[in-house]
C-alpha cells in the first residue's frame, strides 16, 4: 500500500514538474510579445535574434555530447523556408508579404558562423489611400546577413559570449544597399541545475540609426523532463516539447524587421530608406522523417508594428502603423 502511495505521489510530482514550466513559459511568452507589441523593444533588431539562435544551437550540441558521452560531429546546417502574412492595414491601404529565406551555418560547439538571405515580396492594395501618388512605396526588400558567435567558459558552470554581425539591406540594387554592423556580448549564469539566465547587449549601427540591442533570457531544462525546454527572453522566446523521436511542438516569439535602401525612383523616399519592425508569434509542428532532416510547419501572427521612411541623409520623414495579421510558414533543415 505504501508503495502504491509513493508511486502515485511520484507521478503527481512529475506531472507538476511538467505543467509548471509550461504555465510559466506561456505567461512569459505573452509578456514578451506584449512588450514588443507595445513598442518597448523598438531599439532592438534581428542581430540579437541571430545571436540567440547561435547560442541555442551551441547548447544543443553540448547536450548531445553529454548524452552520447563522447564527441559530436561538427554541425553544418542548411535551412530554407517560406512564409506568408495576410494583408495588414497600413494608413488605410493593405499590405501582404511573401518571404523566402535560406541560411547556412557551421557550429563547432564554442564557435558558430552563419550566412543567410531573406527576400520579401510585398503586395499593396488600395494604394490610392497612401500618400505616394497612388503607387506602392516598394515591391520587394532583400537582406543578406552574416555573423560569428563565440562562447566560452568563464567559471564553473558559467560562460560568456561575443557576437559580431553584418548585414546588407536593399530594395533593388545590392551595390547601393545599406550596410549595417552589430557587436554584442553577455553572460550565461546558471541558477541551480535547471535554470540559467542570459544577460547582455550591444550596439547595432548603420547610416540611419545607432541602436542599443538588448539580449536577455531565462532558460529552463530539467533532467527529469528532458522532452521540455523553455527559453524565455528578448529578442527570442521559445517553448518546445519533443513528443518523440520524430515529432515535436514549439511556441515561439521573436522580433522581425530591418532597414533597407530604397531605389532612386521610390515614390515614398527616393534614394532613401525604410525600416520595418514588428513582433511575431508562432505555433509549430516539427517533423523529423530521417536522421538530420527536419520539416517545420507553423501558424504565425504578426503583431502590430511600424513602417518608417527616411531621407537619403538619414533624417526621418514619417512613421506609419502596420496592423496585425495572421500567416503561415514552412521550413526545411538538414544537418550533417
Amino acid at each position: 500500500m505504501d508503495t502504491v502511495r509513493e508511486v502515485g505521489k511520484a507521478s503527481r510530482q512529475r506531472r507538476g514538474d511538467t505543467l509548471w514550466p509550461w504555465l510559466f513559459g506561456f505567461a512569459l511568452l505573452a509578456a514578451t510579445l506584449l512588450l514588443a507589441g507595445l513598442g518597448e523593444a523598438r531599439a532592438a533588431d534581428e542581430a540579437g535574434t541571430e545571436v540567440e539562435e547561435d547560442l541555442a544551437a551551441m547548447g544543443e550540441t553540448a547536450r548531445e555530447k553529454r548524452a552520447k558521452d563522447g564527441p559530436v560531429a561538427k554541425g553544418i546546417r542548411v535551412e530554407g523556408g517560406a512564409s506568408y502574412v495576410a494583408p495588414a492595414a497600413v494608413s488605410g491601404a493593405k499590405m501582404a508579404a511573401w518571404r523566402e529565406e535560406a541560411k547556412v551555418s557551421y557550429d563547432t560547439g564554442p564557435v558558430a558562423v552563419d550566412l543567410g538571405y531573406a527576400g520579401t515580396s510585398y503586395d499593396f492594395s488600395r494604394t490610392g489611400r497612401l500618400p505616394f501618388g497612388g503607387e506602392a512605396p516598394f515591391d520587394a526588400l532583400h537582406k543578406w546577413n552574416a555573423g560569428v558567435t563565440v562562447k566560452g567558459g568563464l567559471w564553473p558552470g558559467g560562460s560568456g559570449f561575443v557576437g559580431l554581425r553584418g548585414n546588407l539591406g536593399y530594395a533593388r540594387d545590392p551595390g547601393e544597399g545599406l550596410v549595417g554592423a552589430s557587436a554584442l556580448a553577455g553572460l550565461i549564469i546558471p541558477l541551480g541545475s535547471q535554470w540559467a539566465v542570459t544577460a547582455g547587449g550591444g550596439v547595432s549601427y548603420d547610416r540611419v540609426q545607432t541602436r542599443f540591442v538588448p539580449v536577455a533570457g531565462l532558460r529552463y531544462a530539467c533532467a527529469a523532463v528532458p522532452e521540455l525546454t523553455v527559453d524565455i527572453g528578448f529578442p527570442r522566446t521559445e517553448v518546445a516539447w519533443r513528443g518523440g523521436t520524430w515529432w515535436g511542438l514549439r511556441l515561439t516569439g521573436s522580433v522581425d524587421g530591418g532597414t533597407y535602401k530604397l531605389a532612386d525612383d521610390s515614390p515614398a523616399a527616393p534614394d532613401g530608406y525604410v525600416s520595418l519592425f514588428s513582433a511575431r508569434a508562432g505555433a509549430w509542428l516539427d517533423l523529423r522523417p530521417a536522421a538530420g532532416l527536419s520539416v517545420s510547419l507553423g501558424a504565425l501572427y504578426a503583431l502590430p508594428g511600424t513602417m518608417t521612411f527616411y531621407r537619403e541623409s538619414g533624417s526621418r520623414i514619417k512613421e506609419y502603423g502596420v496592423g496585425g495579421a495572421p500567416g503561415g510558414a514552412a521550413r526545411l533543415r538538414y544537418e550533417f
